[in-house]
């Protein structure tokens, strides 16, 4: 593994990309909020992501966004980092979400390049100087093409370190290539993430990486995590089929009727975990759908038996 004693964070190991529970009415339900982040940390993850794309963010005002990084800060307190998802389409918007973040509380920001309108790398380098003059705040760089509509290669990373604020990557590329590439190019100097952690979070840890940003642990639990401590001890024998059954969970999450993160909630919510309901336009899975996503979790011998600790973590 890279020596990390020249990188511009300390930010490593399993962090969650946790999901905003709402009720039936489509409003944030606090309590479970804080009890997710509890179970989280109970769990025993490494940092939190709060308004990511696994928060449903992008169906969030502005003002429940804050809402939901200031539980969390409050939450926390202190134990793990926080990184409040920040991004957006318009740089000035982007940046009132990151000054706010950090006036919240929160360790770092996660933002994606503006998404719908395919900008071109000058527009992105722009975007996230931008940024990095405004508010002095690490950011972590989420490059995620299937949902950005943008894919930032190796060549732009360079320039966006040299002139930003950037001290973390989350990779979801899908491609290990380009995991390899840019664990080879930047790891020593900043984390690179895995985004995929359920298909080679392993393998990328192995390799040199920081850590992975997933939102897996919320529904198995503790094993997620493991399989960072597992990679750093090097304990292929345990690794090797933890990572078989989360690639089966993440198959079965995305693959499903439903639709991903709502999937996560509906899983949740089958194991007595606070996911709580998804906003519309997503909708949870019912009827045989459900059924056969429970089979699936069954299969993978994922039950419930969290269930009384949540109830717990909830009346606490």
């Amino acid at each position: 593994m890279f020596n990390a004693s020249k990188r511009r964070s300390t930010w490593q190991g399993s962090f969650t990309a946790i999901v905003n529970p709402f009720t039936t009415d489509g409003e944030l339900d606090e309590p479970a909020l804080r009890a997710n982040i509890d179970l989280a940390i109970e769990e025993g993850v490494h940092g939190l992501v709060i308004c990511g794309h696994n928060g449903e963010t992008h169906l969030m005002t502005d003002s429940e966004r804050e809402r939901a990084i200031a539980i969390c800060v409050e939450q926390i307190a202190g134990r793990v980092p926080v990184l409040a998802g920040t991004g957006g389409i318009s740089t000035p918007a982007v940046i009132a979400r990151t000054r706010a973040a950090k006036n919240l509380g929160a360790n770092g920001a996660m933002i994606e390049p503006p998404y719908f309108m395919t900008p071109k790398p000058a527009d992105i380098l722009a975007h996230f100087v931008s940024i990095s003059d405004a508010v002095d705040l690490p950011v972590m760089f989420y490059n995620c093409p299937s949902r950005s509509g943008t894919d930032v290669k190796p060549d732009l990373f360079g320039e966006l370190i040299e002139r930003c604020n950037i001290v973390a990557i989350k990779d979801s590329a899908h491609s290990y290539d380009r995991t390899m590439v840019m664990i080879r190019d930047f790891g020593a100097e900043i984390g690179i993430f895995i985004g995929p952690a359920g298909i080679w979070g392993f393998a990328g840890i192995i390799m040199g990486g920081a850590g992975f940003v997933d939102g897996l642990q919320q529904v198995i639990g503790r094993p997620a995590t493991t399989l960072f401590d597992l990679a750093v001890e090097r304990n292929v024998e345990a690794a090797v089929p933890l990572q078989h059954r989360l690639h089966g969970l993440r198959t079965l999450l995305f693959n499903s009727p439903g639709t991903s993160p709502a999937t996560i909630k509906d899983a949740m919510r089958l194991l007595g975990r606070p996911g709580g309901y998804p906003r519309l336009p997503l909708r949870p899975m019912q009827g045989a759908d459900l059924r056969h996503f429970e089979e699936g979790l069954r299969a993978l011998d994922i039950m419930p038996e969290s269930a009384e600790k949540t109830k717990r973590l909830r009346q606490a």
